[in-house]
């Protein structure tokens, strides 16, 4: 048997079902585009010079020494714009004012270590 459900509805009440059903099926559809975007397309070695500004020798100089986050497959490398942009962010030089700071906090916890030693 079929689940037919006869009842009287008003014009307004199945303006909202319809909407509803609509926004659902949107949400499904974006949330299925939103999986298939977040699958990150490879990089050659000639974007990656676009992307860092190096030269090939220099990349391939990283890669030889591992230094830059790189994956080879059949003997080719590729590389993730993602990591690539993790890597360049941890080369961050500290300012001189945030290497004051570093030094300060550590001279105040050496100075604090001490005196519960003599305690």
């Amino acid at each position: 048997m079929n689940d037919v459900l006869l009842t009287p509805i008003r014009l307004n009440e199945l303006e909202v079902l319809i909407e509803n059903s609509v926004k659902r099926a949107l949400k499904k559809s974006d949330s299925a585009q939103n999986n298939t975007e977040s699958v990150e397309t490879p990089l050659n070695m000639d974007d990656l010079q676009k992307l860092t500004g190096y030269s090939k020798q220099t990349l391939y100089g990283y890669c030889q020494k591992s230094s830059i986050p790189h994956h080879k497959k059949n003997g080719r490398l590729f590389f993730f714009k993602s990591e690539i942009i993790n890597w360049i962010k941890k080369g961050k030089q500290m300012t001189v004012n945030e290497v004051d700071e570093a030094a300060d906090e550590l001279l105040s916890s050496k100075g604090k270590k001490s005196n519960s030693l003599n305690k």
